[in-house]
C-alpha cells in the first residue's frame, strides 16, 4: 500500500501550549514536505471514545493513502503499546488504548503492526510525550514511503485494547440509548444510529424521551424548528442527535454523556 504525503493530527491538546506545534516540527523535521492538516485538537481531555469516534466519522473525507495520527494518550508513559494499522485505504497510528475499537468493529481494520523500530525516534525520548517522539516521526517516515513493516511486528487486534462500546437496546416498544458526545454547538450525539432506527416503520414513531423533554418528530435541518425550541435529526455522520436552534441542547436538557435517551414506538 503506498501511502500519501498527508498527516492529520487528532489530540486533546487544545491550542493554548505548544505541544501541537512541536508535533508539527516534529513531522517536518523527518519530512519536511509533509502535509498536515489539523483534524482537531479539541477532543475532551482523556476521552478515548469521543476519539475513536471523530476517526471513525472523519478519515474517508481525506484521499485514499492519507495517514491519520491521533494523540489521545491517558496511558503515554506506561506499558501499553503504539499501533499502526491499515484498513480501507488509509493508516491510522495510536496508542493501544482502544481508539481503533470502531474501525475494527466495522470490520475496516486489515493490517495492524506494533510500533517497536527505535531507529525511527530520537535519541531521547520523553516518557510524558510519546505523541512528539515516538508516534510524529514514525508517521513522517511512512509518509515518505518507509514500507509499513518496518515500523515492527504483525499483531493480531483481538489482543489489543478494545473498548466497551455502549449499544441501543432495541424491544418492541422502541430503542434505549444514551448520550454519547456533546459537541461544540451543545448538540447532543446519541448511541442510536439510522441501523436501530431503519428497524421500525416511520410511521410508529412516538416521540423521543430525554431527561424531563419530550420530541415529537424528528426534522432533517435545524432551521425547521423556531429559534430556541429542541429538535431531533440525523447528524452528518448517522446518528440520532438532540440539538436546539440556535441554542445548546445539552443547556436544555441538563443531559451528560451516559444519560438516557429513549426513541418510543407505537406497539
Amino acid at each position: 500500500m503506498n501511502f500519501a504525503n498527508l498527516i492529520t493530527l487528532t489530540t486533546d491538546f487544545g491550542l493554548q501550549d505548544p505541544y501541537v506545534g512541536q508535533m508539527k516540527g516534529a513531522i517536518l523535521r523527518r519530512n519536511v514536505t509533509a502535509r498536515i492538516i489539523d483534524l482537531t485538537h479539541g477532543i475532551p481531555p482523556h476521552d478515548v471514545l469521543t476519539a475513536a469516534i471523530t476517526l471513525r466519522t472523519s478519515y474517508s473525507y481525506f484521499p485514499e493513502g492519507s495517514i491519520h495520527l491521533v494523540v489521545v494518550d491517558p496511558g503515554v508513559g506506561s506499558q501499553r503499546s503504539i499501533l499502526a494499522a491499515t484498513g480501507d485505504g488509509h493508516l491510522f497510528i495510536t496508542p493501544d488504548n482502544g481508539i481503533l475499537s470502531l474501525l475494527a468493529a466495522d470490520n475496516r481494520l486489515q493490517e495492524v503492526h506494533r510500533v517497536e523500530n527505535r531507529a525511527l525516534f530520537p535519541s531521547e525520548v520523553s516518557c510524558t510525550f510519546h505523541g512528539r517522539d515516538i508516534m510524529a516521526p514514525v508517521a513522517a517516515a511512512l509518509a515518505a514511503g518507509m514500507p509499513l513493516d518496518k515500523v515492527g511486528p504483525t499483531v493480531d487486534f483481538a489482543d489489543c485494547v478494545r473498548l466497551d462500546l455502549p449499544q441501543p437496546r432495541i424491544t418492541d416498544r422502541g430503542i434505549e440509548g444514551q448520550v454519547l458526545h456533546v459537541d461544540h454547538f451543545g448538540n447532543i450525539r446519541t448511541t442510536i444510529g439510522t441501523a436501530a432506527l431503519s428497524r421500525f416503520q416511520p410511521g410508529s414513531f412516538a416521540g423521543i424521551e430525554i431527561g424531563r423533554e419530550r420530541i415529537n418528530t424528528i426534522a432533517t435541518t435545524y432551521s425547521q424548528c423556531p429559534p430556541g425550541d429542541l429538535i431531533a435529526l440525523i447528524d452528518s455522520s448517522g446518528y440520532l442527535e438532540l440539538a436546539v436552534n440556535k441554542g445548546s441542547a445539552a443547556e436544555v436538557t441538563g443531559c451528560r454523556p451516559g444519560d438516557p435517551v429513549i426513541v418510543h414506538m407505537k406497539a
